[in-house]
């Protein structure tokens, strides 16, 4: 059995660090064309993971570009205030569900399990968030993707996994609802708290196809829908008989410069995440 097991976990390495290998190699890739010049990089066709001749200049490029910054700054507004948001009313939601003898309970928890088998489609969302006055706002990315039913439901389970006798000392000793959940329940729920907030700031940094529906305005894009009309439009025709010509380093480099902040903040979030989807997904 012993060996058995050895040999299982030997298959199990060796395709994990295939699949290591088949993220690892492309994303290397891109770093070592983003510190090549544009002459090399554009040249050169096949992968390579060290570079040629390294030169910044395509992050001088993106640093100097001012609709680039302008949408850098957007994308984070949007990312924090979403992420922290809509932890804190996915979190009032959740607990909320936990009062099981409250009058509609069943019906609300239907509702939110609803929501995840349904959805109104996009033209009636675009229509909602026009008649809120949301269009060319940071707010239309925020506002509507403030709840989602699974993170809802992660949240509501985490909290049944928090044994009731310390709502009920807490109780017996004069803690009200507000009390209970501000200074005991939310203290003792970091882990799902955490995962909660990297689902959500995850979701929000990474959108671009909401993002291109909604906004227009030059000054509210964000991040993502940049680097998409950069891709598409590299080589187009600018009028009058100009030509928009970023190199493949430029592109790369962008494309590094959107992925770094999740890459940053994630590690601090990671000590947090199994356990809190663990104990957030055990109890129905």
């Amino acid at each position: 059995m012993k060996k058995k097991l050895d040999w299982v976990s030997m298959v199990l390495y060796v395709i994990l660090t295939i699949i290591g290998l088949m993220i690892l190699i492309p994303f290397f890739n891109v770093i070592c064309l983003s510190l090549e010049p544009s002459y090399i990089a554009d040249e050169i066709g096949r992968i390579h993971l060290i570079p040629k001749k390294i030169d910044l200049e395509a992050y001088r490029y993106v640093l100097r570009n001012h609709n680039i910054l302008i949408s850098a700054m957007n994308s984070v507004i949007i990312t924090i205030v979403g992420s922290l948001g809509g932890a804190a009313v996915t979190a009032m939601l959740g607990y909320g569900l936990t009062f099981k003898k409250i009058s509609g309970h069943k019906l609300v928890s239907y509702m939110v399990l609803f929501t995840m088998m349904f959805s109104g489609g996009i033209i009636p969302l675009y229509i909602l968030v026009q008649r809120m006055g949301l269009l060319n706002s940071r707010l239309s990315l925020i506002l509507p993707f403030m709840v989602t039913a699974y993170n809802t439901i992660l949240m509501k389970n985490f909290f049944e996994s928090i044994p009731e006798s310390l709502a009920e000392s807490a109780q017996l000793d004069g803690a009200t609802e507000i009390t209970l959940f501000f200074k005991i329940i939310l203290p003792l729920s970091k882990p799902i708290l955490a995962t909660i907030v990297l689902f959500y700031a995850v979701s929000r940094w990474n959108d671009y196809f909401y993002g291109m529906m909604f906004i227009t305005d030059q000054h509210h894009k964000t991040l993502q829908v940049l680097l998409r009309e950069l891709l598409l439009q590299a080589s187009s025709d600018a009028g009058g008989g100009d030509t928009i010509t970023l190199g493949k380093n430029v592109k790369m480099a962008i494309a590094i410069v959107t992925m770094v902040p999740i890459m940053v903040v994630y590690p601090f979030l990671q000590k947090y995440f199994t356990k809190g989807v663990m104990l957030g997904s055990v109890k129905g």
